[in-house]
């Protein structure tokens, strides 16, 4: 048991350093910044994507974040746009970012991938894209979708 938890820690560890160092690579900020979007494939690692937020929460200099939650082609589910939102929601202002300051919302239906839009002012910075009824990957975990909570069943009275 000690073993596998060494590994699995030793494994994390690496993962952070790698992608550390990918994160910090000039070419990611020259293309998070040049003018053009920062675009996050939906089977990427997720710590591309906690790089670029971390990069955004530093250039924000008293503008506000606009986050836009849009679910794809074949996503009819207001349940899992909701997830996402809620989830983005807890990530963006865990990451530092202001709660005064952000905005969260859903927006229309898109052909192709859902996606989460990422607005600083009224620039679009980064679009992540999300796997079909699933939550975009957006830290070392894999992409999930939590189960909906079923109500209770209501008791039948007699009478």
């Amino acid at each position: 048991m000690v073993k596998s938890t060494l590994v699995k820690f030793i494994f994390i560890i690496f993962a952070f350093l790698v992608c550390s160092f990918a994160a910090s690579d000039s070419a990611l900020a020259q293309n998070a910044w040049a003018g053009e979007p920062y675009i996050i494939e939906s089977n990427s690692s997720g710590e591309i994507s906690s790089a670029v937020t971390d990069a955004m929460r530093s250039e924000m200099q008293g503008e506000r974040l606009f986050v836009i939650v849009r679910l794809g082609t074949g996503e009819t589910s207001s349940v899992l746009n909701g997830v996402r939102l809620r989830n983005i929601k807890a990530f963006m202002l865990d990451k530092g970012f202001d709660r005064q300051t952000s905005v969260f919302v859903e927006g229309e239906h898109i052909e192709g991938e859902g996606r989460i839009e990422f607005y600083i002012g009224s620039k679009l910075r980064l679009v992540t894209l999300a796997p079909r009824n699933k939550m975009p990957n957006l830290t070392c975990c894999e992409d999930y979708f939590p189960p909906a909570k079923r109500k209770p069943k209501r008791k039948k009275r007699k009478g």
